[in-house]
């Protein structure tokens, strides 16, 4: 059995029934030190054993996957009352990729990118909210859509899933199915568990 098949089986029908939590995942992630951090973030794809995220390389979240740490993703589908915990290694997108897939973000998203670049890093600390707002009024002022290019803190990240735990709470039992999904290499090894 493929977990990563069931995953995207389950979002196509997330989406029909318009799960608020179909396109997002919740991204842990541990710092050398053991500091942890958890953030909500759009699923842009799931491709073979990768679940693939856009992020900018301004924001902290890209440091720590770019030196190495640990995560674990969280994909959770409350109308379905499905749960999927994923662990693996992490590969770089490919910028072609990233540029090409940039062109699909919404407007906000690609103006942020640019607030990110042009006026400071991801996570800074401002004086209030209107100042983002007057930022963003700026780079409207400054871009039309069509003119907005790529910038190149644009960039994106894939979870390749070793490890994937699914816990499956409708059951009309009650007896919830939760499973361990282990990827050998060449294929998927299931265990069950005790929920």
């Amino acid at each position: 059995m493929d977990p990563i098949a069931i995953i995207k089986a389950d979002r196509i029908d997330a989406r029909k029934i318009q799960d608020p939590n179909a396109d997002i995942c919740f991204l842990a992630l541990a710092s050398a030190d053991g500091a942890a951090s958890v953030r909500t973030l759009v699923v842009r794809d799931i491709v073979d054993r990768s679940i693939r995220l856009f992020i900018n390389s301004t924001s902290p979240k890209w440091q720590l996957l770019k030196n190495g740490a640990k995560y674990e993703l969280l994909l959770w589908y409350p109308t379905q009352q499905k749960q999927f915990r994923v662990q693996g290694a992490t590969n770089m997108v490919e910028p072609q990729e990233v540029k090409t897939n940039w062109f699909r973000r919404p407007r906000g998203s690609k103006q942020l990118d640019y607030v990110y670049k042009e006026f400071a890093p991801q996570s800074s600390e401002i004086a209030s909210r209107d100042v983002l707002v007057d930022e963003i009024k700026r780079i409207k002022q400054s871009y039309k859509s069509d003119d907005m290019l790529p910038p190149d803190e644009a960039t994106g990240v894939e979870l390749i899933a070793d490890r994937i735990e699914m816990l499956d709470l409708n059951r009309e039992d009650r007896i919830h199915d939760r499973r361990l999904f282990l990827h050998d290499g060449t294929a998927w090894q299931q265990k069950f568990l005790i929920p």
